[in-house]
C-alpha cells in the first residue's frame, strides 16, 4: 500500500485563521512503513536547546497567561533560551509545534542532548506516475474530545488550505493518495492502494507565532502630579510579550517605553510637566524565533489633565490710591487664580497677616488697600488636579508721585535743520503708567511749557516716551536747556528732571585744495590746504586719508609684492590741530602711490561743537617711472664680529642717482628682516654698522625708495662669508678684564658691552611651540586650531672649557648674573635676542667644565 510522506499543518504567514498541509509522495514508495525514533535516554538538570522538559505543576507562560491543560500534561523540547526566558516548540512525538516562551524555573527535564525525530515511512515498488489525485480530510476539535468534520477535497497538487471555526482548539488533516485504474476483463482496478496518513496542529500555538491581537480598548492612566502611570490589565492574548506605550501632550509626542508584560499586565510610567493635558495609546509585542511581530496602535486614552503650570509675567500697578491691578500671564490648563497680598515680604513665609482673592480671568483688582504703603503680591493657578507653585513676589507703592524721569538725547549738538529726538522713562513708585508729562524749554533764559498726554499699552514693560524738537526754528549759536516732569495715577506731577542741554550750530564747511594739474598728481611730495569754518565754531582735528580705488600690485617698505584690492586705505592720520587754515605735506615716506591708477583723498574736519564736515576729492596719479639699481660694500671686524655696510644706488646710466634714500636690512636665518639702517643719504660715503650679523654669512637687502615717487627698488646683495665657528653671546654690560696686572694698561674692545665665545665643541637643541589652542566641536571629526602670534622659541646648548680658560669662566659667571636680554648666535646662522639662563659644574678631578645654556627668544631691537 502506499501513502504519501513529510505531512505536515503550518499556519499561513500573514493569516490568524487561515492552514496549509503539505506533503510529499515519490517514486519507490511502498505500503510497508519503517519508523525510526532515535534520542537519548541520559537524564540532565541543565536545560539547554533540544533538551526534553516537563511543565511544572501551577505555572503559567512568560507573560502571565494560563497554559491550557493538554500543554501542561505533555513533555516539550527546548527551542531556544534567552536568560530565563525559554521557549519550547516541539512536543515528545513531534505533532505539536507550540512556540511558547515560560520561565526556565518552571520546567523539570526529562532527557537532554538531542532532538526527537517522528517515523519516517520508507517503501518501495509504486509506480508514481499512475498517481491520479490525493484524497484530503480536515477535522477540527474544540477541547472536548470529539473530532468535527471540516470537509473534504480532491487535491492534485501537494497542498491543501483550511479555515477552521473560531473555537476549534485542534485542526486535523487526512492525506491518502489515489492511484488511477485500468481495465481488467469487465472491471476497473488500481494500480496500488493508498492508505491515510495524519498530522495536526493546536491553533492557539500556532498563532501565538504570528502578530498578536490588535487591542481594541485604550490603556488607563493615571496622573499624580508631575507623574503619569499608563496601565494596560488582564492580558489574555499569549503572543503578548511586551507592550510598548506613546505618551502624548496634545498633539506633541513627549515619550515613549516599552515594558514586559507581567502577571498579564504592563504598567509603564513617566515624568511629566505642570499645564498639560496628557493621551497614551499602547501596541502588542511578540517575540517569536528572534523575529519582533507588533499589533496595530490601540485607541487614545481620553485626555488627562495635570495641575496648572506656574502663571509668569505677573504685574502690578496703582488703580487708584486705595487700589491695585494685577496682571499676568494665564495657565492653559487653570479654572481660576488665587492671589495673596500683604504688607510685609515675609509674611508670605507664615499664615498670618495675608489677605488672598480668587479670580477665573488673568486680572485682579485688589480694593481697600491703605494709601502710602508698599503693598506685595504673588498668584498661583487652581484647577481640579490641584494648585501650581506660587509665581514670584511683586510689589507697588500706592498714593505716592513720581520719582523725576530719566532723561537722554542722542545728541546734545544738532544742525540747523535738524530734529533731535527728546527721550524719557516714567519712574513711578506705585507702578502706574504715565497719563501726562511737561517738557520745559529755556532758550536764551526764556522758557515754555509743552504739556503732553499720553496713552500707553499696558503690554509694554517699560515704555519709553519721547518728544521731537525742530532746530529748524533756532538760530547759529542757539543754546537750549530742557527737563521733563510726570504725572502717574494720581493726579499730581513728580519733581523735575535733571536740566539737559541741546546746543544749535549751523552746519560745518570745508574747502580743500592740493596740487593737481586736471586732477593728476606727477610727483611727491605734494601738500594739501584745508579751511574750515564758520567763525562760531573752531577746529580741533583734520583726518587725512587716501584710500585706492583700484586693484594693483605694489611693493612693500622691503620691496617684496604686494596686492592692493580696491577700497584699501593706503594713507591716513590725525591731526591735532585748532587752526581754521591747515596745510599737511604728503611725501614719498608717508605713501606709496602707483603710477595710472586713482584714488579717492578724504579730508575730514571735527569742530569744538561736536559737529563735522567731509570732503571727498578723486586724483590720478601720473608720474614717470625711475629704475635704480641698489648696491653696497661689506666689511668685517673678525675679532669682534660685526660688519661695515655702505649702501648706494645708481640709475640707468650707471651715475649715482639723486632724490633717493637707501635702508639696509639684515636678512635673518628664518627668512625675515631686520632694520639696520633707514633714510640714508645716496652718497657712496654714508655706513651703518651691524653688531649682530649672521655667524655663517653676513646677508643683506639694500632697499632704494624715490623720494618723487615713492617707488621702492631692492637688491640682496650675495653674503659675505664669516665662517665663525664659535658660539658668540652679547649682553648690554659694561666690559672688564679678569687678569688686570698693574703697569699694563687692560685693552678697551671695540664693541659696546660684554661678548662671549665659545669656540669649543657645543651641542644645540632647538624647539619650536607655536601659540595655538585647539578647540573639540561635535560633529567635526578633528579639533580646530585657533592660532596667535607667540612662536615660542627655545633652545638647550651644552659645552665643555678648560678649567684653564679663567677669562671664559669669569665672562660665563657675569653673564649667570645679568638679568636683561642678551643676542644670541651660532655658526649655523641662527642669531636672536633672548632670555638666558646659565648652568655651570665644577668637579675637583675633571680637567673641563660642562656648562649649560637655556634659551628663550624675545622680542629685541637689532
Amino acid at each position: 500500500m502506499a501513502n504519501v510522506s513529510n505531512l505536515k499543518v503550518q499556519l499561513q504567514v500573514g493569516t490568524d485563521n487561515t492552514y496549509y498541509a503539505t506533503w510529499e509522495f515519490k517514486n519507490g514508495v511502498s505500503g510497508s512503513a519503517t519508523n525510526t525514533n532515535t534520542g537519548s535516554s541520559s537524564t540532565s538538570t541543565v536545560i539547554k536547546v533540544g533538551t526534553l522538559v516537563k511543565i511544572k505543576s501551577g505555572s503559567k507562560y512568560y507573560n502571565g497567561t494560563s497554559i491550557p491543560s493538554w500543554v501542561m500534561n505533555d513533555q516539550w523540547y527546548v527551542y531556544s533560551i534567552s536568560g530565563n526566558r525559554v521557549v519550547i516548540n516541539k512536543n515528545k512525538s513531534g505533532t505539536q509545534s507550540i512556540m511558547s516562551p515560560i520561565h526556565k524555573n518552571n520546567l523539570t527535564v526529562v532527557a537532554g542532548g538531542g532532538t526527537s525525530s517522528g517515523g519516517s515511512s520508507t517503501t518501495s515498488g509504486v509506480d508514481v506516475s499512475k498517481l491520479d489525485h490525493y484524497e484530503v480530510k480536515w477535522f477540527y476539535y474544540t477541547g472536548n474530545g470529539i473530532a468535527f468534520d471540516g470537509g473534504s477535497s480532491s487535491e492534485t497538487r501537494k497542498v491543501a488550505t483550511y479555515s477552521p471555526p473560531s473555537h476549534a482548539t485542534t485542526v486535523k488533516v487526512a492525506v491518502k493518495p489515489v492511484s488511477k485504474k485500468y481495465k481488467s476483463g469487465n472491471s476497473e482496478k488500481s494500480y496500488w492502494t493508498g492508505t491515510w496518513k495524519y498530522a495536526e496542529i493546536n491553533v492557539k500555538k500556532a498563532v501565538a507565532g504570528s502578530s498578536p491581537e490588535n487591542p481594541t480598548s485604550a490603556p488607563t492612566v493615571e496622573i499624580d502630579k508631575y507623574t503619569l502611570k499608563a496601565t494596560v490589565d488582564n492580558i489574555t492574548d499569549t503572543r503578548a510579550d511586551k507592550i510598548e506605550f506613546e505618551v502624548y501632550n496634545g498633539t506633541t509626542k513627549i515619550n515613549t517605553g516599552t515594558v514586559d508584560v507581567v502577571t498579564a499586565r504592563a504598567i509603564f510610567t513617566c515624568s511629566i510637566s505642570a499645564g498639560g493635558q496628557y493621551r497614551v495609546r499602547y501596541r502588542v509585542i511578540n517575540v517569536s524565533s528572534g523575529a519582533t511581530l507588533k499589533s496595530n496602535w490601540s485607541p487614545y486614552s481620553g485626555d488627562s489633565k495635570t495641575i496648572p503650570s506656574a502663571v509668569t509675567n505677573v504685574r502690578c500697578s496703582a488703580d487708584s490710591s486705595t487700589s491695585v491691578k494685577v496682571t499676568w500671564s494665564g495657565s492653559s490648563n487653570a479654572t481660576s487664580y488665587e492671589v495673596q497680598y500683604t504688607t510685609n515680604k515675609s509674611y508670605f513665609d507664615t499664615s498670618s497677616g495675608i489677605s488672598s482673592t480668587t479670580v477665573t480671568s488673568n486680572t485682579a483688582y485688589v480694593t481697600g488697600l491703605d494709601s502710602g504703603d508698599e503693598w506685595f503680591f504673588r498668584v498661583r493657578a487652581i484647577n481640579d488636579q490641584g494648585e501650581s507653585g506660587w509665581s514670584g513676589i511683586v510689589s507697588t507703592v500706592i498714593g505716592t508721585k513720581p520719582a523725576p524721569p530719566t532723561t537722554w538725547s542722542l545728541t546734545s549738538t544738532a544742525r540747523v535743520g535738524e530734529d533731535v529726538v527728546l527721550y524719557w522713562v516714567h519712574n513711578s513708585e506705585d507702578g502706574s503708567y504715565q497719563t501726562k508729562a511737561e517738557i520745559e524749554l529755556t532758550v536764551d533764559g526764556v522758557s515754555s511749557t509743552i504739556t503732553k498726554t499720553t496713552s500707553v499699552s499696558e503690554d509694554e514693560e517699560e515704555p519709553i516716551y519721547t518728544h521731537t524738537l525742530a532746530s529748524s526754528g533756532y538760530p547759529d549759536g542757539a543754546r537750549i536747556m530742557w527737563r521733563v516732569r510726570t504725572m502717574g495715577i494720581l493726579p499730581e506731577y513728580g519733581d523735575w528732571s535733571a536740566q539737559r542741554e541741546v546746543n544749535v550750530y549751523a552746519p560745518p564747511t570745508l574747502t580743500v585744495n592740493f596740487e593737481t594739474s586736471e586732477g593728476e598728481i606727477g610727483s611727491l611730495p605734494f601738500d594739501i590746504t584745508a579751511v574750515a569754518g564758520p567763525n562760531n565754531q573752531t577746529p580741533v582735528s583734520y583726518y587725512i586719508s587716501i584710500v585706492a580705488d583700484e586693484t594693483y600690485m605694489s611693493e612693500d617698505r622691503l620691496g617684496n609684492e604686494i596686492t592692493v584690492p580696491a577700497g584699501t586705505e593706503v594713507y591716513s592720520k590725525v591731526f591735532n590741530v585748532a587752526e581754521r587754515e591747515f596745510t599737511a605735506s604728503i611725501s614719498a615716506g608717508d605713501v606709496t602711490l602707483e603710477d595710472s591708477f586713482q584714488y579717492t583723498l578724504t579730508v575730514l574736519v571735527t569742530m569744538d561743537s561736536g559737529l563735522t564736515a567731509e570732503v571727498h576729492m578723486p586724483f590720478k596719479v601720473n608720474w614717470e617711472d625711475r629704475t635704480f639699481f641698489p648696491d653696497a660694500s661689506i666689511g668685517v671686524d673678525y675679532d669682534s664680529l660685526y660688519t661695515f655696510i655702505t649702501p648706494m644706488c645708481v640709475d640707468e646710466t650707471g651715475e649715482l642717482a639723486d632724490g633717493v634714500t637707501l635702508s639696509v636690512y639684515r636678512r635673518e636665518y628664518d627668512g625675515g628682516f631686520t632694520e639696520i639702517g633707514s633714510g640714508l643719504e645716496n652718497d657712496t660715503v654714508t655706513t651703518i654698522t651691524d653688531p649682530h650679523p649672521s655667524l655663517d654669512y653676513a646677508r643683506y637687502r639694500i632697499v632704494a625708495r624715490d623720494e618723487s615717487t615713492g617707488r621702492v627698488s631692492y637688491e640682496d646683495i650675495p653674503g659675505e662669508p664669516i665662517l665663525e665657528p664659535s658660539i658668540v653671546i652679547q649682553w648690554d654690560e659694561a666690559w672688564s678684564s679678569f687678569d688686570y696686572e698693574n703697569g699694563d694698561e687692560a685693552i678697551q674692545p671695540p664693541w659696546a658691552g660684554s661678548m662671549v665665545r665659545l669656540p669649543y665643541n657645543v651641542d644645540v637643541s632647538e624647539s619650536n611651540s607655536p601659540d595655538v589652542a585647539l578647540i573639540e566641536y561635535i560633529g567635526r571629526e578633528n579639533p580646530v586650531g585657533y592660532y596667535g602670534t607667540q612662536r615660542g622659541v627655545s633652545a638647550s646648548w651644552s659645552t665643555e672649557i678648560p678649567k684653564t680658560d679663567k677669562e671664559t669662566l669669569y665672562a660665563l659667571r657675569r653673564l649667570s648674573r645679568w638679568m636683561g636680554n642678551v643676542y644670541v648666535r651660532e655658526p649655523s646662522g641662527v642669531g636672536y635676542w633672548a632670555q638666558i639662563t646659565v648652568s655651570l659644574s665644577v668637579n675637583h678631578l675633571a680637567v673641563t667644565i660642562p656648562v649649560s645654556f637655556e634659551i628663550n627668544r624675545v622680542e629685541g631691537g637689532v
